[in-house]
């Protein structure tokens, strides 16, 4: 198994003098292909803060993020971009679809963005929303789609340019027992079926079931296995 993501010595601090917080403190751990990561911890503990490093959203000051053997953390800003469309796969809790497009366009347009024609996007698009149960819902408004199917369209744009890696923030906060389970069994299936690292930041104790590594996180501190199993 291949590392596909390392992060090494990571830290980050907000703020100066009396009023700093280290959010994220020395911070080291590996994830390989198949493999899924939790990290989970209390609200302000750094878990958000962390996998916006790793997803080359914010820089550390200290410490090195590996994505696929690049290091992302010594690149350029004008080089960031480009590493976040072709190697990252974002879930957000919130799904973050565009409203005045409908639900292949939302898919289609990350394709788009990296410089494929219209057309062989949204056949691309296409195919990954009917394996992901979304084939009847294609024309529709995202506004018009219920919770669970609001996050398979954003994790079918996550998936649809092939990423090395996939980060997920808290992906079922925002969803019923069972749309929630339905997305726990698509995470699992793209990281032991298509062989990714899953890095999933969550408050949700039903992840732990489908994940290879636990992490523990609070006051910046990471260590594996959370105190709650």
């Amino acid at each position: 198994m291949n590392s596909l993501v390392e992060v090494k010595n990571i830290s980050k601090t907000f703020g100066s003098g009396h009023t700093a917080v280290k959010a994220v403190d020395n911070v080291s751990f590996s994830v390989k292909d198949g493999e899924i990561a939790l990290i989970m911890g209390p609200s302000g503990s750094g878990k958000t803060t962390l996998l916006t490093i790793i997803g080359t959203l914010l820089s550390p000051d200290s410490g090195s993020v590996f994505i696929n053997g690049l290091e992302v953390t010594a690149l350029s800003k004008r080089k960031l971009p480009d590493v976040r469309l072709k190697k990252i796969g974002f879930i957000f809790q919130s799904f973050n679809l565009l409203s005045s497009l409908n639900v292949l366009e939302n898919v289609a347009i990350v394709l788009e963005l990296m410089g494929t024609r219209s057309r062989k996007a949204k056949q691309q698009a296409q195919k990954l929303l009917e394996e992901l149960g979304l084939g009847n819902r294609l024309k529709y408004n995202v506004a018009n789609l219920s919770g669970g199917e609001k996050q398979r369209v954003s994790i079918a744009r996550a998936l649809v340019t092939n990423p090395a890696v996939v980060l997920a923030d808290e992906p079922t906060a925002n969803l019923d027992s069972k749309s929630g389970h339905k997305v726990m069994e698509l995470l699992r299936n793209i990281a032991k079926q298509e062989g990714k690292g899953v890095i999933i930041v969550t408050h949700d104790m039903r992840l732990k079931d489908i994940a290879d590594k636990t992490f523990w996180i609070e006051d910046g501190k990471l260590r594996e296995h959370s105190p709650l199993q």
